[in-house]
């Protein structure tokens, strides 16, 4: 036996190794979180000499227990908060309130979680209370962080760069210069919390309803490196997947990764491609093979509000309806086009009748 074949048996050893590994772990705590066990752990007498073996795995079940409650909080409520300790030697103050939000996408699955991290501000309210800001988060930029601070976490002071922030913007220079004009207002916490998951939310439907229309319509997925693949019809153009898996977790935090390159497969509805033009996912394009563009806007409830589609003779307006029509959803778009597609056929193929 060569050296690269002992190298390849020692490496797809390792690989069962760490596979069995895992599924050990999964196996240990889905035992452990089980019910039976739980409520035999909850029924047993305080520990005694005699009983080391269950005084070994009592930790682990309590820890799995604790788990397990913490996941169904997050499932049940989307919106845990936490204590969270800034690392920061030199903070001045260091004792923050994380904010965890999760969101259940179209799959089932949960996303990667968001955090923000809120710190109390030297200046207090009339109450007695101080103020909170955001600190630090992993919201991505589609939601306006800074104007929903505004909006729901004003501050009273007056001199708002005291507290490290950045140039004040038109309006707060306004409450300054008129303050007589300006109701102070009360942070409220929750509807800022509030209203960003629902930002987010919304974020993540308009996204899924597109992923489900390029899925219906098929694409074929190809990696940006991946120059030397030989595709078929390789003549129509490549786009960049500004909402794949390997690049939104980038996008969405203003980073450049890697991603990958889609487009539409052929479809009997003629489209060739369909995708966002922005982060977003707020107008949709749409181009189909006879040269006819289009474009519509998804609105936060997923109906379809406008739309647009320009061809060589100008506006389409017909398909305009078909787009906007019907119940108006987003994900029976391609219901839509099929049916008028169907019935544009039916019509081309009817022949009038001769008077011989």
């Amino acid at each position: 036996m060569d050296t690269d074949d002992l190298d390849s048996e020692i490496a797809s050893i390792r690989a069962e190794i760490r596979t069995l590994q895992h599924r050990r772990r999964i196996l240990t705590s889905s035992l452990l979180s089980s019910r039976p066990l739980q409520r035999l752990a909850k029924s047993q007498p305080p520990t005694l000499p005699s009983q080391q073996q269950w005084t070994d795995i009592s930790p682990l079940i309590q820890s799995t227990s604790t788990h397990a409650q913490t996941n169904h909080h997050r499932i049940a409520f989307s919106t845990t908060t936490f204590p969270f300790t800034d690392p920061s030697p030199t903070s001045e103050f260091p004792n923050l309130l994380g904010i965890r939000i999760d969101i259940c996408a179209r799959d089932g699955t949960y996303t990667k979680p968001y955090y923000i991290l809120l710190r109390r501000t030297a200046h207090k309210t009339q109450d007695g209370k101080r103020e909170v800001r955001v600190h630090k988060h992993t919201v991505p930029a589609v939601v306006d962080m800074r104007k929903l601070e505004r909006v729901f976490l004003p501050s009273s002071s007056m001199n708002t760069s005291q507290d490290g922030e950045d140039a004040m913007d038109e309006e707060q220079e306004q409450e300054q210069l008129k303050p007589w004009k300006h109701k102070a207002r009360k942070q409220d916490l929750k509807s800022f919390v509030r209203e960003v998951r629902k930002q987010l939310v919304v974020w993540h439907l308009r996204c899924d309803a597109v992923r489900y229309l390029r899925e219906k319509l098929g694409v074929v997925t190809r990696g940006v490196n991946d120059d030397d693949g030989i595709y078929e019809d390789d003549e129509r153009p490549w786009e960049r997947d500004i909402l794949g898996p390997n690049a939104s977790t980038t996008a969405a935090t203003g980073g450049s990764g890697a991603g990958e390159e889609t487009r539409i497969a052929k479809n009997e509805l003629g489209i060739v491609s369909l995708a966002p033009t922005a982060l977003e996912a707020v107008y949709v394009r749409v181009e189909w093979e006879d040269g006819r563009v289009g474009r519509f806007k998804i609105s936060n409830t997923g109906v379809v509000e406008r739309a647009v589609v320009l061809g060589d003779r100008g506006r389409d307006k017909q398909t305009e309806g078909v787009i906007t029509g019907g119940d108006g959803r987003v994900e029976t778009l391609l219901e839509r086009l099929g049916k008028r597609r169907g019935n544009s056929k039916e019509v081309g193929s009817a022949s009038p009748a001769s008077d011989v």
